[in-house]
């Protein structure tokens, strides 16, 4: 369907198509590329990406295949000098008005060590990576008030310079929402069940977990979600040819502010759960709590503000070989001027901050960068 809704735009009646390429050119300074406590070194940083995205809508169907080259120079250091990829690709069909599935995919090389940050609070060195994410989704109205989904999702990460680092992550997770208008408005209970498995070498995690919860519409502005629960984790080691295993238990949590207004848009999402630990042989218990922010000034003019702290944390032995314990933070305010309808400009300031609670020592980075995209669409229907 993908194919035939990209290479046939015209076969359906209201079918939206789209081909766009860009290019994006990016200029910058970082204060502390290696991200180390001391012995700091600062580097001029280019960022140069080529991209092209295509994609295609019906009444049921949505989907959308896209990849880029990203070449990194730095005048610190021209051993640093890489090229990244990565090709993405997303589907999502509508079987009927109770049915839908969706599935993504994204295979990526990377070699930034705060690659990771935004979303984890881990940093990690030069060495290359290279990930690959798949999802599949469904979601199924058993009633006009109650729904269920079923999603998994597989994660694969190579170091081909550390190879005992690579390792591979299952997740599914099965969910149920009841529609609880009759005694609230714009309010839903629910309730989750989730499995995930961690391959690592001479390592396995397996975390089981169930969560309950409710999502509110406050008003046409703001949402409300929120859901608790329990984990039972059991990890089991090889060392030198003997099996170790160790069970633990703790609780786990997500929750999320949604605001969504005319130039203004928020979000914060806090959670907590066993995650993998880039960069580490295992896992850790992470802690996240994450701030986004846009609001648009003018029409061509607008800022964006993003803020997050993290936790992540493991005994040695619990689900990591080695102990595990640092804290970090992330602030990223940014302004974008949309020059014309194809070419945006973006200033951005970045600011990075580690903690490893078992030596003590604080690693910060600061980094500020310009950065120009070229984008014109084909096929614009």
């Amino acid at each position: 369907m993908l194919a035939m809704a990209i290479l046939f735009p015209g076969v359906a009646l209201g079918y939206e198509f789209r081909l766009v390429p860009s290019l994006a050119a990016q200029e910058g300074y970082n204060s502390n590329i290696y991200f180390t406590p001391q012995d700091r070194v600062n580097s001029w940083v280019t960022r140069v990406a080529p991209a092209l995205d295509v994609s295609g809508k019906t009444e049921r169907l949505d989907a959308a295949i896209g990849g880029s080259l990203i070449w990194w120079w730095y005048s610190a250091d021209a051993n640093l000098n890489a090229m990244d990829y990565d090709a993405r690709g997303r589907v999502a069909y509508r079987f009927s008005d109770a049915f839908r599935a969706s599935a993504t995919g994204e295979y990526r090389k990377e070699s930034s060590p705060t690659r990771n940050f935004e979303a984890t609070g881990v940093v990690q060195s030069f060495y290359r990576d290279y990930r690959q994410d798949y999802t599949a989704e469904a979601e199924y109205a058993l009633s006009e008030k109650a729904t269920t989904t079923l999603s998994y999702e597989y994660e694969k990460v190579d170091y081909p310079d550390r190879p005992f680092q690579n390792f591979t992550a299952h997740n599914a997770d099965l969910g149920f929402a009841y529609n609880l208008s009759r005694f609230a408005t714009e309010t839903k209970a629910r309730g989750g069940l989730g499995y995930g498995r961690g391959d690592y070498e001479g390592l396995t995690v397996d975390n089981y977990y169930l969560t309950v919860g409710v999502f509110r519409a406050v008003h046409e502005l703001w949402s409300v979600q929120v859901d608790v629960g329990g984990r039972y984790t059991a990890s089991q080691f090889d060392v030198l040819g003997v099996r170790k295993e160790s069970k633990d238990r703790g609780w786990v949590g997500h929750a999320s502010v949604q605001y969504t207004g005319e130039r203004t848009n928020a979000s914060f999402t806090f959670s907590s759960n066993v995650a993998p630990a880039y960069g580490y042989v295992g896992a850790v218990q992470r802690t996240a709590g994450v701030l986004n922010l846009s609001r648009r000034f003018l029409h061509e003019l607008s800022g964006t503000l993003s803020a997050g702290y993290y936790r992540n944390k493991s005994q040695a032995g619990q689900y990591s070989f080695r102990t595990i314990d640092e804290q970090s933070a992330q602030l990223g305010p940014g302004l974008r001027w949309e020059a014309t309808k194809h070419i945006v400009f973006d200033a951005v300031y970045q600011f990075y901050w580690l903690r490893n609670e078992l030596t003590g020592e604080n690693s910060v980075q600061n980094s500020v960068f310009a950065r120009a995209t070229l984008s014109y669409p084909f096929f614009d229907e």
